[in-house]
């Protein structure tokens, strides 16, 4: 079977690329698959500039389109487009070929904002998205309560859910072994304000007053409005805070097995299921997030905290908490976190459930 993926692939490193690359790879070893890809990645990192129109954008993915011929050697192709207007729009060379030459074609959604984008849209946008979506043979989500993304898109019976994953390097085998003397926090995302940085960074400044012992690693790129506001907070808390930049292979390995403590408190609109919560529990971290998208589908509190979304003082009263049970929290917490982990969200779970929906959907052509 000739399979071709359409999406963003690394770099730059953010979840849905992450996420192309191990399917990528993990499907090259199926000897039955003959596999073929279409980068569409984009380097802007910007929550306000998510769904807008730049000429900028515009010639960073026409390049794609120079391999629109792949398609009509497909069996089916699989497409992980935005979810906004314009994403869909990037991505309808791709669709109306996989229709000229009757190729089934899938639209895997890793977030939680097409559905809203849908209802926002009217006249000839809201056809022209409908039209194009509701054409494809299978839509895939990232958990139970995200399925309303394709709601008056796509029947019930096309709808599947597949889960995000960790990357199978990231497990810690054996004994967890985690610094149990001090707090030691890993955010490792996107600098997005929607992403809950500031918030973030303002109650590591409340701890820093207090004088309480604590060590931050922050690792991501910084979107482009905020870059001088998050400086200002990183140069205020330089004993405490080391920013990374981007990282990926080992040095992000290495930050989520060093830390004990992962946070992310996102209320970003396009949220679905951030890998980086799964990757942070596959290496036995405490998480701190919200009840936003779909993380409540793969995050209890059992496996740490939920705080209050744009609330630092939420966040401040959580850290202060562990800050007074660490070691009993570390170890309890970060041990069920990496044996729930290795249960539910392996490369190998992703993987077979992406080859069964491109196979329901051949039985279905």
């Amino acid at each position: 079977m000739n399979l071709l993926l359409i999406g963003p692939f690394p770099f730059p490193v953010h979840g849905c690329s992450i996420a192309n690359k191990v399917l990528l790879e993990q499907l090259n070893r199926k000897e039955e698959l003959h596999v073929s890809i279409i980068d569409t990645n984009s380097e802007n990192v910007s929550s306000k500039g998510v769904g807008s129109f730049s000429v900028k954008k515009v010639f960073a993915f026409l390049k794609s389109y120079k391999h629109l011929s792949k398609i009509k050697k497909a069996d089916v192709v699989y497409t992980t487009p935005g979810q906004t207007f314009l994403g869909i729009v990037k991505y309808i060379p791709f669709y109306s070929l996989c229709l000229k030459f009757n190729i089934p074609y899938i639209i895997h959604v890793h977030g939680n904002h097409l559905g809203n984008e849908f209802q926002s849209l009217k006249g000839f946008k809201k056809n022209v998205f409908k039209y194009y979506i509701e054409r494809a043979s299978a839509g895939i989500v990232l958990s139970e309560s995200l399925r309303s993304n394709f709601e008056g898109l796509l029947s019930k019976e096309k709808i599947f859910v597949v889960e995000n994953f960790a990357e199978d390097a990231l497990f810690i085998n054996g004994t967890i072994n985690k610094c149990q003397d001090k707090i030691k926090i890993l955010y490792l995302s996107n600098l997005m304000k929607e992403k809950g940085i500031v918030e973030v960074l303002t109650a590591l400044k409340k701890l820093k007053k207090l004088r309480i012992d604590f060590k931050a690693d922050i690792a991501g790129k910084i979107e482009d409005e905020s870059k001088e506001e998050i400086k200002g907070y990183l140069d205020e808390l330089k004993d405490y805070v080391t920013y990374h930049g981007v990282v990926y292979g080992k040095t992000k390995e290495h930050l989520l097995k060093e830390s004990n403590v992962f946070i992310l408190p996102t209320y970003y609109k396009m949220e679905g299921q951030p890998i980086a919560l799964i990757e942070a529990m596959a290496t036995g971290n405490i998480i701190i997030t919200t009840n936003h998208g779909g993380i409540p589908d793969i995050i209890s509190e059992e496996n740490g905290f939920f705080v209050e979304k744009e609330n630092y003082e939420s966040i401040f009263e959580v850290l202060l908490t562990l800050n007074q049970n660490l070691e009993s929290k570390v170890f309890n917490i970060g041990s069920y976190n990496i044996e729930y982990a290795k249960e539910n969200f392996s490369e190998a779970k992703f993987v077979n459930k992406i080859l069964k929906v491109v196979s329901t959907v051949i039985l279905n052509v």
